[in-house]
């Protein structure tokens, strides 16, 4: 993966893709650090939280936050908000689509550095591992 400008390229398409969806994202600089991102249903809305301590990457968040409304149900939930440690099937499944999305986005060289580059929580190596498998197929 490129690391210059790659992770500015990354934001820009996932805004993109946004736009394309008609999703609005604010990023907020006024929340403290225990508030999660968080998306909107009925707004269609992403609200990134600038000061939001994770070690997550904000690519990866605001792409997972994306996805509940791109892919999402949104009979299921009015409002998600992010967690690294959801296990719930609205979380697990907002996690793999946010693995297909930026892999699609920029394909890594490796399992281990698309771990790290976004800092991708381990618990996901295998989706990340299949995901990776399946588009380099």
């Amino acid at each position: 993966m490129n690391t210059t400008n790659c992770i500015s390229e990354i934001a820009e398409e996932l805004q993109r893709q946004a736009r394309c969806h008609n999703i609005d994202i604010l990023d907020i600089f006024d929340l403290t650090a225990d508030t999660p991102d968080f998306s909107v249903v009925k707004r269609q809305g992403v609200f990134m939280n600038i000061n939001f301590d994770t070690k997550v990457s904000y690519e990866f968040r605001l792409a997972h936050e994306l996805s509940h409304l791109i892919y999402g149900d949104g009979d299921i939930q009015r409002i998600y908000t992010f967690s690294e440690f959801g296990h719930r099937r609205e979380e697990l499944l907002a996690h793999r689509n946010v693995i297909r999305m930026l892999m699609s986005i920029e394909m890594p060289t490796s399992i281990n550095t698309f771990m790290e580059y976004y800092h991708v929580p381990s618990w996901l190596e295998k989706d990340v591992e299949n995901t990776f498998i399946e588009l380099n197929n």
